[in-house]
């Protein structure tokens, strides 16, 4: 009996032992298995400008028109001669932490906090296509509570909706992002959805050649336009 006893016991420590240590293995495995996401997050508080974003900020745009310069940690983009002028800063590449070569931004989220000082009709934004190519959309938020879509198509840039949204501050930066769902872009400030734009076919001249989504930042109308913070990360 005692022996019987004994092995008992054996046989229980060894069940909770080999219970235990499964159990460990398997937190491990899920653990190792939940990375998180890819985050690129540039705050323009660096010293050396030069290196902002991947070194892509075009200090010196060829239209004369906007002076782009950092002040006090923001990228600033400030137009004081046309109304009408929309400015783009395509974000092409980017290198993640940790990885060892760049990607294209194709298919990529951007989220940008801005702050808006317009003059009239303007605001600061993110871009989704691109300005290079002349084939966008940019979603920018003004001043006065108000946000701006506009589409570029070829030489042609038109507004495509302004409205007043409650989500919208009007006495401090607002967080802009975008999803893309099937046919549609999802354009939101701070957390709220503003708007949903088409984006088929018939409009996919937005996209890249090859079919991805590319990223940037806009500027549109006078005044003073402000970012403080930028993140590029990959979709959830």
């Amino acid at each position: 009996m005692a022996f019987i006893k004994e092995f008992a016991k054996t046989a229980v420590a060894t069940a909770l032992i080999s219970v235990s240590f499964s159990t460990t293995v398997f937190a491990q495995e899920q653990a190792a298995g939940i990375e998180a996401p890819d985050v690129i997050k540039e705050t323009f508080d660096g010293e050396d400008q030069s290196l902002m974003l991947g070194g892509q900020i075009f200090f010196n745009p060829t239209k004369s028109q906007w002076v782009i310069y950092v002040s006090d940690g923001d990228l600033v983009m400030e137009n004081r001669k046309n109304p009408q002028s929309l400015h783009y800063n395509d974000i092409a590449w980017v290198k993640f932490p940790d990885a060892d070569s760049v990607e294209p931004t194709e298919d990529l989220l951007i989220s940008a906090l801005v702050e808006s000082q317009n003059d009239a009709k303007g605001g600061a934004g993110i871009l989704v296509g691109s300005g290079k190519l002349g084939r966008y959309l940019a979603l920018s938020v003004d001043g006065q509570g108000r946000f701006h879509v506009l589409q570029k198509d070829g030489r042609q840039l038109r507004a495509v909706h302004s409205a007043e949204h409650e989500a919208i501050k009007t006495d401090g930066p607002n967080l802009l992002s975008f999803q893309v769902r099937g046919p549609h872009v999802l354009f939101y400030a701070n957390g709220a959805k503003l708007i949903q734009v088409p984006f088929s076919k018939r409009s996919t001249n937005s996209r890249n050649s090859n079919g991805g989504t590319g990223i940037g930042l806009a500027a549109f109308g006078t005044g003073t336009f402000r970012f403080e913070e930028v993140e590029i990360s990959r979709p959830n």
